[in-house]
Formats: C-alpha cells, sequence, structure tokens
C-alpha cells in the first residue's frame, strides 16, 4: 500500500478531505524520518520503529476494550 492508498482510506473512514490526510501523512513521515535520523544504530532505528508499532497497536487494542466494556 503505498501513500496515496493510504491517504484514501484513511480519508474514507475519517470523513477528511483526501487532501488534507495526505498532508498529514507527509507530515508524519517527516516526524518519523527524523525520529529515526536521530537514532543510534541499527537497533535504535528498530526500537523506534518498535515504539511507533506499539503505539498503534494499543491503540487497537484499547478501542476493542472500550468497545467491549461499553456493550457488558
Amino acid at each position: 500500500m503505498n501513500k496515496t492508498e493510504i491517504a484514501g482510506k484513511v480519508s474514507e473512514r475519517s470523513g477528511v478531505e483526501f487532501e488534507e490526510c495526505r498532508k498529514v501523512i507527509d507530515a508524519f513521515e517527516k516526524v518519523l524520518e527524523e525520529e529515526l535520523t536521530d537514532s543510534k544504530g541499527l537497533g535504535g532505528v528498530f526500537d523506534q520503529v518498535y515504539n511507533v508499532m506499539s503505539f498503534f497497536k494499543g491503540r487497537k487494542r484499547r478501542k476493542k476494550l472500550k468497545n467491549y466494556i461499553g456493550d457488558v
């Protein structure tokens, strides 16, 4: 999946205009690039990527838990 496809999906799900989603994705990419550049060595890069992925995975789990608790 490329950035255009990601922006399209985000726009579709969020109701935010495609161009605005594209700007946010581009900004996120730059921030991530800066963070990875500032990482110390290859291990630091993997740590940063792991932290980002854990953040998004945690958000997904919290959302599922919230939906589950809300249904009880």
